[in-house]
């Protein structure tokens, strides 16, 4: 059975989840791209604002609760620049290599179209992992579609209607 672990850098996707204008729900989600995989761990991560909101934490609290979701946050820092830096993509890349030399996953499952993570991609390769991408259309970067065979690349465009909430 192929062992699969999850990792999605929320503050990516949830910015498609709003051009589509589409509320996800992650437990569809996390069912769907898992197709009866062998599914190890989940993880979610974020850069959060001081003071998390109630709202927000209810949020991480059930999709730990319910779904099994790791939910690994960051604070945002501001830049002297005005800029915001959450730090996500490392903290993401650490975990995805680490558990990869662990041994912990057969295939890494990739929730973000960030160009960012090729040396990742490549890295995990050179570790025999397979690793697959999940992304939007609009946001998936060009490098990562050069780094990575078709198979391995899917869209969320294309599941939206699976993995909405029905209001």
């Amino acid at each position: 059975m192929n062992r699969i672990i999850i990792f999605i850098d929320n503050s990516n996707i949830f910015k498609g989840f709003r051009k589509y204008n589409i509320k996800a729900d992650y437990e569809k989600m996390k069912n769907f791209i898992a197709r009866g995989r062998e599914l190890q761990s989940i993880f979610l991560y974020e850069g959060v604002v001081y003071p998390i909101s109630p709202q927000k934490k209810r949020w991480y609290k059930e999709l730990s609760n319910r779904s099994g979701y790791v939910i690994k946050t960051s604070f945002d820092k501001i830049a002297s620049n005005g800029a915001v830096e959450k730090k996500i993509d490392i903290r993401i890349a650490i975990d995805i290599v680490s558990l990869a030399y662990e041994n912990a996953y057969d295939t890494a499952i990739l929730v973000s179209g960030d160009g960012d993570f090729v040396p990742v991609i490549k890295k995990v390769k050179e570790l025999e992992k397979i690793l697959e991408v999940w992304a939007f259309k609009y946001s998936l970067a060009n490098t990562i579609k050069k780094e990575l065979e078709q198979e391995n690349i899917h869209y969320l465009d294309e599941i939206l209607s699976e993995i909405k909430i029905n209001d």
